[in-house]
């Protein structure tokens, strides 16, 4: 009986090592008033006819979006998408890492 409780001791002070390790690494998430949250935030309040999208007029409200809206407006419809402002800021970021 005595072997299965030091086994039994053992399994388990393993596990807890091994979900602190793991706990450890796990990076904390980005608080609440992070910049995303913020741009989120303006997108949001730009957005006046509240489709989801940004046009040129709503645009003027964010002036680097509108410096820069052609640009971003990939497709062409005429509307910035998050998912296009996404792949720009993307697209921005690995031409600075170069």
């Amino acid at each position: 009986m005595k072997k299965v409780n030091v086994a039994f001791v053992t399994v388990l002070l393993s596990a807890s090592i091994g979900a602190s390790v793991v706990f450890a690494q796990t990076p904390p998430e980005a608080p609440k008033g992070d910049r995303a949250h913020k741009m989120h935030e303006r997108l949001k309040a730009a957005d006046k006819d509240g489709d989801g999208k940004i046009n040129r007029t709503e645009a003027a409200a964010l002036p680097r979006i509108a410096k820069h809206f052609d640009e971003i407006d990939t497709n062409k419809d005429g509307f910035v998408t998050t998912a296009e402002l996404k792949a720009h800021r993307d697209k921005r970021a690995a031409h600075k890492q170069k």
